[in-house]
C-alpha cells in the first residue's frame, strides 16, 4: 500500500486526462497519472496527426464552449512554444436544404460566428479539387481547422510533468475503491490514495465504472490516408477541412495533408466492439468505399495509401458525460467525447480541474450530467474532432 496522498489522481492519459493532469497541476495540486499502455498510444481515441476543430453545432451550448475552448488551445501553444492549431476554413457539402448544413447555419448565425452560403462555382475557384453539382448546399465557415492531436496529448503531460504531476505508464487500473476516507485506486502494481479521483479512461471507462451502468458504446472506427501526387496541391493552405452528408444520409468528413496525408473517413457506423480484443486491421470493404467516394468527390486525390483504425466511446445522445460518481463526489468521470470530443480537450481538462479543486466550474455542464434524459431528437450527426 503506497500511503502518499495525492490532491487527485487522473486514470487515463489520452486527450482528456493529459488536459485534466496539466490544469490539476498548473494549479498546484500533486497529481498522480495513471496510463495502462505508454503515453501517446494508438490503442484508444486520442492518437493519430489531426483532429478537426470548429464553431458550427446544432446544439448552441457547444458552440458557447468552443470560443474558450479555442482560446484555451492558444494559451497552450503561447505556454508551449509548440504550434498546435492549424486554421484552414471549412466546406460542409449536402443536398438542396438538407438539415445538417441549414441546422449548422442557424446555430452560427445564433452564435454571431460569420458563414457564407457558396455556389458550386465559388467552391470550384477557390478549392478546384472538389467536383460538385449546381444543386449541393456549401456552407464556408473560415474559423475551422484542426489540431495536431497526438502533440496535444503530449504536450499537456510534458507541462503537467514541468508543474510536478507524476506520470506512470504501463500501469492498468484495475478497480476504485470509494468506501475509505479516501478513494483507492488499486492496479496490478499497488494501491494509491487521492483526495480526488478524474476518470478519464476513454473505452474503458464503463468497464471500470461498473456500479454506475454509464450509457456508453464503444465502436470500431476507420480512417483512410491519401498521399496524392501534387502533395502542396492539399496542403492546409491550398485545402480546407470538410464534411458532407450524402443522400442516404452517410457523413464523410476530411482534413488535410498532414502526417500521414489527407484524412478523409466515415463519422459513425462502427460495429460495437470490446476495447480490448476489438480486431485493429482495417477492413477492405471500408478503405473501397471511401475510395469511390474520394474518386467522385476528390479524383485528385487519388487511392488511399494507408488506413488506421480507431475507437469512439459514445452516449445515446452523442453528449458528453462530465460529473462526480453518484456514490462518491469525489471521484469525476469525464466520458463520452468520441465522434466530436478532441476538440475541447483543453477546456474539458480545466473543466476537470475546477471540479477537482474547487467543487465547481463556472461553465455550463449539465448537459452532461450522468443521469440526464438522453436527447436524440435531432437527428444530425457531428464530426469527429
Amino acid at each position: 500500500m503506497n500511503s502518499h496522498i495525492y490532491d487527485a489522481i487522473v486514470i487515463g492519459a489520452g486527450g482528456m486526462g493529459s488536459a485534466s493532469a496539466y490544469h490539476l497541476a498548473k494549479s498546484g495540486a500533486d497529481v498522480l497519472v495513471l496510463e495502462q499502455f505508454q503515453r501517446g498510444h494508438a490503442f484508444g481515441s486520442s492518437h493519430g496527426a489531426t483532429r478537426i476543430i470548429r464553431f458550427f453545432y446544432d446544439k448552441p451550448f457547444y458552440t458557447e464552449l468552443m470560443k474558450t475552448a479555442y482560446a484555451e488551445w492558444r494559451d497552450l501553444e503561447s505556454v508551449s512554444g509548440k504550434p498546435l492549431l492549424f486554421i484552414t476554413g471549412s466546406v460542409c457539402l449536402g443536398g438542396r436544404r438538407n438539415s445538417y448544413g441549414q441546422s449548422v447555419r442557424r446555430s452560427l448565425d445564433a452564435a454571431g460566428v460569420k458563414s457564407e452560403w457558396w455556389a458550386a462555382t465559388q467552391l470550384t475557384e477557390r478549392f478546384p479539387q472538389f467536383r460538385v453539382s449546381n444543386d449541393m448546399d456549401i456552407l464556408w465557415q473560415a474559423d475551422t481547422g484542426f489540431l495536431h492531436a497526438a502533440e496535444c496529448v503530449l504536450t499537456h503531460l510534458e507541462l503537467a510533468e514541468r508543474h510536478g504531476a507524476t506520470v506512470q505508464e504501463e500501469t492498468a487500473v484495475t478497480d476504485i475503491d470509494w468506501q475509505g476516507d479516501f478513494p483507492t485506486v488499486c492496479t496490478d502494481d499497488g494501491q494509491f490514495h487521492g483526495r480526488k479521483v478524474v476518470v478519464t479512461a476513454g473505452a474503458w471507462t464503463g468497464k471500470l465504472l461498473t456500479a454506475l451502468n454509464l450509457p456508453l458504446t464503444v465502436t470500431k472506427q476507420q480512417v483512410c490516408y491519401y498521399q496524392p501526387t501534387d502533395t502542396d496541391y492539399f496542403k492546409p493552405k491550398r485545402f480546407p477541412v470538410f464534411a458532407e452528408m450524402t443522400a442516404d444520409g452517410e457523413f464523410l468528413y476530411g482534413v488535410p495533408a498532414f502526417g500521414s496525408g489527407v484524412k478523409i473517413a466515415r463519422h459513425g457506423r462502427g460495429e460495437l466492439v470490446s476495447p480490448d480484443t476489438c480486431q485493429r486491421t482495417p477492413d477492405t470493404d471500408y478503405i473501397t468505399h471511401i475510395d469511390a467516394y474520394v474518386q467522385e468527390r476528390m479524383p485528385g486525390l487519388g487511392r488511399s495509401t494507408a488506413a488506421e483504425v480507431c475507437l469512439y466511446t459514445e452516449t445515446p445522445d452523442e453528449d458528453f458525460i462530465i460529473d462526480r460518481h453518484r456514490q462518491c463526489p469525489d471521484v469525476l468521470v469525464a466520458a463520452g467525447f468520441s465522434g466530436h470530443g478532441f476538440k475541447f480537450c483543453s477546456l474539458v481538462g480545466r473543466i476537470m480541474s475546477e471540479l477537482a479543486m474547487n467543487g465547481e466550474t463556472d461553465f455550463d455542464i449539465h448537459p452532461f450530467c450522468i443521469d440526464r434524459e438522453p436527447n436524440t431528437s435531432s437527428g444530425i450527426p457531428r464530426l469527429q474532432s
